[in-house]
C-alpha cells in the first residue's frame, strides 16, 4: 500500500502510474517470434537427431565386436564405413576398391590427425589373407580409427 503525498496545491498532483497490463501492441510480435524460434530449433535437432541414426547403429554393431576373428573384425570395420556411405547415398563411393577408399574416407574426415591410409595394410592386404593374426593393440587400433571415421566424417 501506497501513501499519498500531501501537497500544497493541486496543480503539483502526480498523475496516475501507467498500467503493466495490457503490453505494449508489439509485445505479442517478439512472443511470437520467440516461440517460432524455439520451434525451429527444436525442429532442427530432431532432424539432426534423426539424420544421425546410421552413425549411432553403426557404432552399436562395433561395440559388439567382441568373439569375432581377426579377419572378420577387419571385414565388419570396412563393411560398416560402406554402409555408411551408402546410406548417405554416395553408392559410388562405396563400390570402389578398398585401394582407392581409404584416401577418399580421409578426405572425408574432419580430423587431420587421424588418417586411414596409415591402416591400409590392415584393411587392402590382411583382409585377403586367410590366417590374418593381430595383436590386441592392432584390433584397437582398428576399432578405434573405425569408430572415429563414423562419428567424425562428412556426411
Amino acid at each position: 500500500m501506497t501513501k499519498s503525498i500531501e501537497l500544497p496545491n493541486k496543480a503539483y498532483m502526480l498523475p496516475d502510474s501507467i498500467p503493466d497490463w495490457p503490453p505494449v501492441w508489439w509485445f505479442w510480435l517478439v512472443i511470437a517470434g520467440a516461440l517460432l524460434a524455439l520451434i525451429l530449433l527444436l525442429l532442427g535437432m530432431y532432424h539432426h537427431y534423426r539424420k544421425r541414426t546410421y552413425r549411432r547403429e553403426a557404432l552399436q554393431q562395433l561395440k559388439q565386436h567382441t568373439g569375432l576373428s581377426d579377419l572378420a573384425l577387419i571385414e565388419l570395420c570396412l563393411t560398416l564405413m560402406k554402409r555408411c556411405l551408402i546410406t548417405e547415398g554416395k553408392e559410388a563411393l562405396a563400390s570402389l576398391t578398398n585401394k582407392e577408399l581409404l584416401p577418399e574416407l580421409d578426405r572425408q574426415l574432419r580430423s587431420s590427425r587421424v588418417k586411414l591410409v596409415d591402416y591400409e595394410e590392415y584393411f587392402v592386404t590382411l583382409i585377403y589373407q586367410p590366417h590374418t593374426q593381430l595383436t590386441a593393440t592392432q584390433r584397437q587400433a582398428i576399432i578405434q580409427i573405425t569408430s572415429t571415421w563414423i562419428r567424425r566424417h562428412r556426411a
